[in-house]
């Protein structure tokens, strides 16, 4: 099999206890936009996708094989204990098996990894949600990092990645690859906001990273250098796992870029007090004191890289639906911190149009969409579409009763929460459109704001009594609205 997907036969084998030749505990079987991982208790497998990235390309079983190789190679310098051998996967009489080596005789279906599995509550992304990181486990991975770059490979070819027409091309790759995700995972204008602050930095700070490059600040690092691949064993050593393998412009750079991914993640998790920790000791031991001057810089770049691939996951077919959609919204996250490490965005808004019905609000609203381009949510629209109907479908009923009671009055509400969330967690503008009679449900879309960082404006649409009356009579007559208002509701 030397193009295309992994035979089916080989990720279902996988799938199956009696693949492995020892016992197994609990087979999980997860997935990246790169790889399947089977878990099985006491060792992990991990069995590269064939697809093409760009930044990536596994497709050929030969490639797959390479770079198999260099993950065991690769990560052995900062986790020997974890990373065992790379396996071939070759067609036997009960179906695919493992074989003994990497280079058996006959035909191979393809490769796959074998590492220990680690304590998977000691990962460290899991315990920063939970509160269990310390500043002197901060320190410890500080340390870590010190004493590794020294190590790590240098020369001229390693030091021609972090020149700065290098570093300008991944950044302009980030920006390429993400183009697509306006509208989706981003906003256009805090794309734009982060594409224009990352580029005036390579133009105005360009003599900063030839500077880098002359101290001998470049080197073969980790590449991937987040809380998620790295597991804290109770006292012992931080095991930090899992790096690039697969691309060397991405692994061989500034040792700036490098540190800061894992900043920015602390940053991500809300430890911005560990992120500092853990700058100001590495600086301390690595003598580096310039490289804060990066650090902000590099922070954005990685928080764009990190929305890159929780956007390509959410794009995946193969991963779970719900697993897609929490990669979504992780995605949105990182271009928000990207766009604050940026110095900001252009200000967005949710505006809330509220008073009694046929006061205007609808209008009002599609006509601020159409000037703004923002997303419109109306309470009369998303009501019907809640209880299966056409927006322009009656559905008439005494006040507070049917379709217009508690219930179903609960249910728009939150729906419109949710639609006007989408929005703001992208970075953009959206107007809704309700009475908003309750203050209980105002500080819900006071707070909706409030998360997202987006401006809120509150405004009463009114319009003297016969108007409303003549407005309404209008609306009974022809027929075809979304609201049911009627004159004796007023």
């Amino acid at each position: 099999m030397g193009q295309g997907q992994n035979s089916q036969g080989v990720v279902r084998a996988m799938g199956r206890p009696e693949f492995y030749p020892h016992p197994v505990q609990n087979l999980e079987h997860l997935q990246t936009h790169i790889s399947h991982i089977f878990l099985t208790g006491p060792f992990a497998y991990k069995l590269k996708k064939p697809v093409d990235l760009g930044f990536v390309d596994f497709r050929s079983l030969d490639s797959r094989r390479h770079f198999c190789a260099e993950e065991l190679r690769l990560n052995r310098r900062l986790a020997p204990e974890v990373y065992l051998q790379v396996l071939a996967v070759v067609p036997g009489p009960q179906g695919p098996a493992l074989a003994g080596s990497d280079r058996p005789d006959g035909p191979v279906l393809d490769y796959v990894l074998k590492m220990l599995q680690m304590d998977a509550g000691r990962m460290m992304d899991r315990l920063l949600d939970q509160g269990q990181v310390s500043g002197q486990q901060a320190r410890d991975l500080a340390r870590v990092l010190a004493a590794f770059y020294p190590t790590a490979g240098r020369g001229p070819q390693v030091d021609f990645s972090g020149r700065p027409e290098q570093v300008r091309l991944n950044v302009e790759e980030n920006f390429r690859q993400t183009e697509h995700a306006k509208g989706v995972t981003v906003s256009p204008g805090r794309w734009q906001a982060v594409a224009d602050y990352s580029l005036g930095f390579l133009r105005e700070r360009w003599g900063l990273l030839e500077q880098r490059v002359a101290q001998g600040r470049i080197l073969e690092g980790h590449g991937d250098l987040h809380s998620g691949n790295i597991n804290l064993p109770v006292g012992g050593r931080p095991i930090i796992f899992d790096c690039i393998e697969f691309n060397e412009r991405f692994r061989q750079q500034d040792q700036a870029c490098d540190l800061a991914f894992l900043a920015m993640d602390l940053d991500f998790h809300g430890r911005e007090d560990l992120s500092r920790v853990l700058v100001q000791e590495f600086v301390e031991r690595s003598g580096d004191q310039g490289l804060p001057a990066m650090l902000e810089f590099y922070k954005c770049y990685r928080a764009v890289v990190r929305a890159k691939v929780f956007g390509f996951m959410y794009e995946d077919a193969e991963v779970e639906q719900a697993e897609r959609l929490c990669d979504l919204d992780r995605a949105r996250a990182y271009w928000r911190l990207a766009a604050r490490y940026a110095g900001g965005e252009p200000p967005f808004f949710l505006l809330c149009l509220l008073g009694r019905m046929g006061t205007g609000k609808s209008f009002l609203a599609a006509a601020l969409q159409r000037a703004l381009g923002w997303e419109q949510f109306s309470s009369d629209v998303v009501r019907k579409q809640q209880a299966g109907l056409a927006p322009g479908e009656r559905r008439y009923a005494g006040w507070g009763q049917g379709l217009y009671g508690p219930q179903a009055t609960q249910a728009t509400y939150q729906a419109l929460l949710a639609g006007a969330g989408v929005q703001l967690a992208m970075g953009a503008g959206a107007i809704v459109d309700a009475s908003l009679r309750e203050e209980a449900w105002r500080r819900r879309f006071l707070d909706l704001a409030a998360q997202h960082g987006a401006r809120v404006l509150f405004v009463e649409v009114a319009a003297a009594p016969e108007v409303v009356a003549a407005r309404l009579a209008r609306r009974e007559a022809a027929g075809g609205a979304a609201s049911d208002g009627r004159r004796e509701l007023v």
